[in-house]
């Protein structure tokens, strides 16, 4: 049909849209599916690398089974427990606490800085560093200040937070201030002033007051009397898996700091409940992406009928109904309802953690048999950056949008072929048809005047 015949260019693109419109149909309809399908293995991608994610967490762990420590005293101290931890009792007595040595330097003259010379400090532990106080910016008076002095000393090269230095006023004077950047006597801060020029600052900083002594701690493991500990820092981590640090000194005769060690039945759940949602929320994805569809047009998931998705969605129900050394999930309380959902029944799990702790760690961490190394192990078929499914998966999808972005290219060259030809007949039937109207009307005027006689 000719929308006007005296319209060539919009008969050409009537025409031209209605001959392209099936080619053009297919390209968009192609698009949509390649852009669906990218989408689902992004999302697909995205499932599985969280669930790789939640069992690495798990498996670094070193062990599903937290431990706690608890101090009978709180108050004296704080404990870590990390995943080596053994179950086990401590006892401890502490004589003192290690201190970090701090001095403040009073009096500091108004010092020329070409006078100022070079600080040396000494540590504890034999290292040293030196502070070019010559090099020190001047005030309005030429004079190093004591709050550029303790700036040149905690920027000098070979400080390294050996040394804090900072300005304290009193009574209207200021106070240079240096603390030890470590606890104990290996921190103990010497001021070695034979570089100095100044005879003012060398006597000031010779006077130096010692505010805090550094001080090693010192305790007793099995109690008032057990086997002495000396260190410079008050974190103890001679036990497995454990790190204690004491706060407060004990007076002889005080009863002993207790620590005990034991499993952590409430974070032991918690971990057991990390990896049974992280799976919960692969499978739902896993689920939807492979939805048959209930009939209706478009409810199907994108993946539905996918072979490999359904071997993926096999293969993760047959690693978790596995057994290791005879123990199964189901053996501490978790099931699987009817869709495959995961749910831990928290009474049958301390049941069976107490009777039998050493059964769920093997069950999930026993290297590559357990179930965390037999997910690992399928999940990097899925997942290599190299080889894996996904990536393969991933490349063709880039090559099927690939020719269809060639293909809508090569489209649309056709359809302005098509357009420009169509222009050119509807210029022409135009031309003929006027033509024609002309001739009409010259015949029209030949004809003899009905009207004459």
């Amino acid at each position: 049909m000719i929308v006007d015949p005296n319209t060539p260019t919009e008969n050409a693109l009537y025409f031209t849209e209605l001959f392209m419109k099936n080619a053009f149909d297919r390209l968009d309809a192609q698009k949509k599916d390649a852009t669906r399908a990218a989408e689902a293995l992004g999302k697909l991608r995205g499932a599985l690398s969280s669930f790789q994610t939640a069992l690495t967490k798990l498996s670094s762990m070193g062990s599903v089974i937290s431990y706690q420590g608890l101090l009978s005293n709180p108050a004296m101290g704080s404990v870590s427990v990390g995943a080596s931890a053994q179950a086990g009792s401590y006892a401890f007595f502490v004589e003192q606490l290690a201190t970090a040595h701090q001095l403040s330097v009073a009096g500091i003259p108004a010092t020329p800085v070409d006078e100022a010379g070079t600080l040396t400090i000494e540590l504890g532990d034999g290292s040293s560093f030196d502070v070019d106080l010559s090099a020190a910016k001047a005030d309005a008076n030429g004079n190093v200040s004591p709050a550029e002095m303790a700036r040149m000393i905690n920027e000098a090269s070979g400080n390294r937070g050996a040394v804090s230095a900072s300005v304290v006023t009193v009574g209207g004077e200021q106070q240079l201030v240096l603390t030890a950047g470590q606890s104990g006597k290996d921190g103990e801060i010497t001021l070695n002033t034979s570089g100095i020029g100044n005879d003012g600052l060398r006597n000031a900083l010779d006077g130096a007051n010692e505010m805090i002594a550094a001080q090693n701690a010192v305790f007793y493991l099995g109690g008032e009397g057990g086997t002495r500990i000396e260190q410079s820092s008050n974190t103890f981590t001679g036990i497995q898996g454990v790190s204690v640090t004491f706060n407060t000194a004990m007076r002889p005769g005080d009863a002993a700091l207790l620590l005990t060690v034991n499993r952590d039945g409430a974070s032991t759940e918690e971990n057991l409940q990390s990896f049974i949602e992280a799976y919960n929320a692969l499978k739902k994805i896993i689920d939807e992406l492979a939805y048959a569809g209930n009939g209706t047009p478009g409810s199907a998931g994108p993946m539905a009928g996918d072979a490999g998705v359904r071997a993926l969605q096999q293969r993760m129900n047959d690693i978790l109904r596995q057994s290791v050394d005879g123990t199964r999930l189901l053996d501490f309380g978790i099931t699987a309802d009817r869709d495959g959902k995961l749910s831990l029944d928290a009474d049958k799990f301390k049941g069976a953690l107490s009777a039998d702790p050493a059964g769920l760690d093997k069950l999930f961490g026993d290297g590559k048999a357990g179930l965390t190394g037999k997910f690992g192990d399928y999940l990097d078929g899925w997942l290599s950056s190299a080889n894996g499914q996904i990536k393969s998966r991933e490349d063709s999808a880039k090559k099927v949008q690939d020719l269809l972005s060639k293909r809508e290219t090569t489209l649309q060259a056709q359809y302005h072929r098509v357009y420009e030809r169509y222009v050119v007949q509807f210029n022409r039937y135009q031309l003929i048809d006027q033509q024609m109207k002309y001739t009409l009307e010259l015949l029209d005027a030949l004809k003899p005047d009905s009207g004459k006689k």
